[in-house]
């Protein structure tokens, strides 16, 4: 190899990547149509950001689909840190920025927003039962505030609860502060109220307390402050979108969805049944965080048989009927008697029937009254309730048999709230069906009892209600009750209830739960790997990994060779002084100083403007690091050379290049070869940062599961696993390399 050769390869591994510095990659057309807009994101920022498998899903996700169905815009999502967006955006390494950003003037000195497309109020979330009944009581020293870095909840923690002193805790995470909540109960974290619907609906030991006089704060996308013409177009579709009812259709679709992080993009749905559903035992009520109850367990078969998810959406009792009307396509449970059943569906006109607005399905049982007294009245018949006050459940038949026996008549929007009201003593009896009596009183057993006196006449059949325009869902739900009917499944669910004397803690009739360590340690491991395809992430994380630790390596070796060469013809010869001194200045440089920092550099400095792959840029920026460590293995192992080999290759007449290449190279890589295979190793773990610049690679992918499902164990434990195999398997192919090259001298 020539001087000249050595001397321009040189040129090109130093100088090329610091001309990137002022170089553009991307296209330069004017129009914004005809190129991909990069779109950074936080992708653990559920239900406005997260991944679904390795689907980017959220709300600001799908409102930027939209946006590209408008306007024809190609939009690449790129997950990044949170607090790294605005960086990358006002460094021009995107075009824009979408992870729930909160329109703030501080942040419109680095970036600029578009209009606002969504709006939020901060609230507090902690543990269940903390005695948080005002936003004074978090003003006390007795909770420790936490949020996450640099967001409108900090700032408001700061401001107005710690305005006298205290400091905030701030995490990184969403999924970091979940873990700190509830790993401690004096933690009380200040978020958005849907990313804490989010929190609450996967944790139920969680609960969102609702007691700041935070005002509400906007949501807008960002962009660069020389970017005025994407910024613009975005904000014309965005305003046509808002107009439309398109902006309020996504939202509402992750709202009746509970804003979970399991929930895919609103335009890759998969098939759901959505149930509206409130609390009322032994119909549907929660247990375990899973839904239970007869009505919940007869729509799961429902949805089983067609195939369905089925997502409950809980709601009060007396909204049931209104947002049934107004979502067509969805199914209201809650113990609802059809023929008798008026709601005042418009409040200017309370006596507005249902059957003008809403449907019922066929019944699927029907509903015998009880009465139910104190345990030392004497009850014969329905006559002892002459005079007496009574409580019955609006819109049922309760009502009409307590008034044509004389009886004082309150009534209540539940049966439990019925019961509860005889309990306080507001009431002397109450008439409700029978199974919500055995329910709501499993725990009152020796203190009130339940009288089967009340006239078959007065019994109602129970179906479910669908809007009355639903007519396909209708007919469908309908030929399937008729199905579950024949085979058995109703009444079999009837039955599994009625065995457990209604018991309100009783699991679902499909609970196949497996309490075992085993059990749940399996658990874990679906929710972590196979629940949404989340072993998509796994897969590809290493995948990105591979390439960057492949190409680094590839990358590093020729920098390597090439540096150790120049150090040590320099050395033997005093040639190529200033080459040698430039190689000197970089393994100095380059092993005095973190990768972490070169990475950063490389990505947010030599590479801010062009369009280059993040996956390739870490690679350059590795292999650069890698090459300093290669250089001074390369170099021991040739001076570990013997000089009589290189004195005897010089007397056969070949001239010092050639002498390296031919004699010394080839003995040194045989004695440097362990050191290698241990930098190789090295490089494979140092790529577990290349998150930091936004590339989902193996550690990423751990922490973005982790974010979904709050367990910091098991994608850990996953990843560790994966990078141990591929040492292990690094490390046999490094001993067999060993053994042909002691073999072959």
């Amino acid at each position: 190899m020539s001087k000249k050769i050595l001397a321009i390869l040189m040129v090109a591994v130093f100088v090329l990547p610091s001309i990137g510095i002022g170089i553009s990659f991307t296209d330069d057309s004017s129009a914004a149509t005809k190129r991909t807009v990069i779109v950074e994101t936080s992708p653990d920022f559920a239900p406005y950001d997260y991944y679904y498998g390795t689907e980017f899903a959220g709300i600001d996700m799908d409102i930027i689909r939209a946006i590209g169905k408008d306007t024809g815009i190609n939009f690449e999502f790129r997950q990044n840190g949170f607090n790294s967006i605005i960086g990358s955006v006002s460094a021009g390494v995107c075009d824009m920025g979408a992870s729930g950003f909160t329109i703030r003037d501080d942040r419109k000195e680095s970036v600029d927003f578009s209009i606002p497309y969504a709006t939020i109020r901060q609230v507090a979330v902690g543990k269940v039962g903390l005695d948080i009944t005002s936003e004074d009581d978090l003003k006390k020293e007795d909770y420790v505030l936490v949020g996450q870095i640099n967001t409108s909840g900090v700032d408001y923690a700061e401001q107005s609860l710690r305005s006298k002193g205290g400091s905030v805790v701030q995490l990184n995470t969403y999924s970091d502060i979940v873990l700190a909540l509830k790993g401690n109960s004096d933690y009380i974290e200040i978020v958005d109220n849907p990313v804490a619907e989010a929190q609450v609906s996967a944790n139920p030991d969680l609960k969102i307390y609702d007691v700041l006089n935070a005002g509400k704060e906007e949501y807008g996308f960002i962009f660069h402050h020389d970017n005025d013409e994407l910024r613009g177009i975005i904000d014309k579709s965005l305003t046509k979108l808002q107009n439309n009812g398109t902006v309020d259709k996504i939202i509402r679709y992750y709202s009746d969805n509970g804003f979970r992080a399991d929930t895919p993009s609103y335009y890759n749905q998969v098939p759901t049944l959505f149930v509206l559903s409130d609390e009322a035992a032994p119909y549907s009520y929660e247990r375990l965080s899973e839904q239970a109850g007869i009505e919940a367990d007869i729509l799961a078969a429902v949805a089983k048989d067609w195939g369905y998810k089925i997502r409950y959406v809980d709601i009060e009792s007396d909204e049931l009927a209104s947002r049934v009307i107004e979502s067509q396509n969805y199914v209201a449970i809650g113990n609802l008697a059809p023929r008798q059943v008026m709601v005042p569906v418009d409040p200017d006109d309370l006596s507005a029937g249902l059957k003008e607005t809403l449907a019922f399905t066929k019944p699927y049982t029907t509903d015998n009254l009880v009465l139910v007294a104190p345990k030392n009245a004497i009850v014969s018949d329905a006559t002892i309730l002459d005079g007496m006050k009574v409580g019955t459940v609006e819109y049922t038949k309760g009502k009409e048999c307590a008034e044509e026996n004389e009886g004082l008549v309150t009534e209540y929007a539940t049966a439990k709230s019925a019961l509860d009201a005889l309990i306080r003593g507001d009431v002397l009896f109450a008439i409700v069906d029978y199974a919500s009596a055995k329910a709501n009183l499993y725990n009152y057993e020796d203190e009130y009892s339940i009288n089967e006196v009340i006239d078959e006449s007065y019994a109602s059949e129970i179906g479910f209600m669908v809007g009355i325009d639903s007519t396909d869902l209708l007919e469908r739900l309908n030929a399937t009750l008729d199905k579950l009917k024949e085979d058995g499944t109703i009444e079999a669910i009837e039955q599994y209830y009625a065995n457990a004397e209604y018991n309100p803690e009783t699991v679902s009739y499909f609970d196949d739960t497996d309490n075992s360590f085993w059990g749940k340690l399996w658990d874990r491991i679906e929710r972590c790997f196979l629940e949404n395809d989340r072993w998509e992430l796994y897969i590809t994380g290493l995948q990105n990994t591979l390439k960057i630790t492949v190409v680094a390596l590839l990358i590093g070796l020729v920098i390597g060779l090439l540096i150790a060469t120049v150090m040590s013809v320099n050395a033997q010869s005093g040639r190529l002084v200033v080459l040698s001194w430039i190689c000197r200045a970089y393994v100095t440089v380059i092993r005095g100083t973190p990768v972490m920092v070169q990475l950063l550099l490389i990505y947010y400095v030599v590479f801010a403007s062009s369009s280059l792959n993040p996956v390739l840029v870490a690679s350059v920026a590795f292999g650069i690091n890698s090459g300093a460590y290669i250089a001074e293995i390369v170099r021991s192992g040739m001076n570990s050379v013997p000089k009589g080999q290189m004195e005897a290759a010089r007397c056969l007449g070949l001239d010092t290049t050639t002498s390296m290449k031919s004699v010394v190279v080839p003995q040194a890589i045989r004695n440097i070869m362990p050191a290698l295979g241990n930098e190789s190793i090295s490089l494979l773990k140092e790529t577990s940062i290349a998150g930091f610049i936004g590339i989902l690679d193996l550690t990423r992918a751990a922490d973005l599961i982790r974010g979904q499902t709050y367990d910091a164990l098991m994608p850990l434990i996953v990843v560790a696993l994966i990078y141990l195999v591929i040492v292990l398997f690094l490390q046999f192919l490094i001993k067999k390399m060993e053994r042909r090259l002691n073999n072959a001298y």
